[in-house]
């Protein structure tokens, strides 16, 4: 007897099971890479609505003064015409 191992082929299911593994493991990597895209690109769009909702805050905000103030200043008109009246009936 000789001291060499006896070469044998592996078995054809081996062989399949192994094809398997290496698709389901390519398969898997490649969907951990679209997980990461996708993730990537949640995290841009997330920035760019806190971007948007903070500009629209500040117009809002904006826009509440510049109402306000259109609002002092209707009043003081209507103030302001009614003391002039006033005084013109007072002197009459």
């Amino acid at each position: 007897m000789s001291d060499t191992p006896i070469q044998r082929k592996p078995l054809p299911k081996l062989d399949r099971v192994l094809a398997a593994h290496e698709r389901r493991a390519r398969l898997i990597a490649q969907l951990h890479a679209q997980a990461i895209a996708a993730a990537s690109d949640l995290s841009v769009q997330r920035k760019a609505i806190r971007a948007g909702t903070a500009k629209d805050a500040g117009r809002g905000r904006a826009e509440a003064w510049f109402c306000a103030g259109a609002f002092i200043f209707a009043l003081g008109g209507i103030v302001t015409v009614g003391c002039v009246l006033a005084a013109m009936v007072a002197w009459q």
